[in-house]
């Protein structure tokens, strides 16, 4: 209702819902580092995470879990399945 509409704009200064907005932490790895994951992991599917984390220390000086790069890897779509197809060939 308007009054809803009202009190929420002077509150927050802002009409639209809370629950529309960017939620969680920001992530750690950023676009560039996610490419160049993506290559190691086509030039080398057979390497573990760990072998793939130092990489990412060592040349991107950025240093995360090896949780986060198999949850990045995930999400891009590269899973353990298609890692396997890969390194058969």
């Amino acid at each position: 209702t308007f009054w809803c509409i009202l009190k929420l704009w002077r509150e927050t200064g802002d009409v639209g819902s809370i629950s529309n907005r960017i939620r969680g932490c920001p992530r750690i790895l950023q676009c560039g580092d996610v490419l160049y994951l993506i290559r190691l992991v086509r030039h080398r599917p057979e390497w573990f995470l760990d072998e793939l984390l130092v990489l990412l220390d060592t040349n991107h000086f950025v240093s995360v879990h090896y949780a986060t790069i198999h949850r990045e890897l995930k999400r891009v779509g590269v899973s353990p399945k298609k890692l396997k197809r890969i390194a058969n060939h």
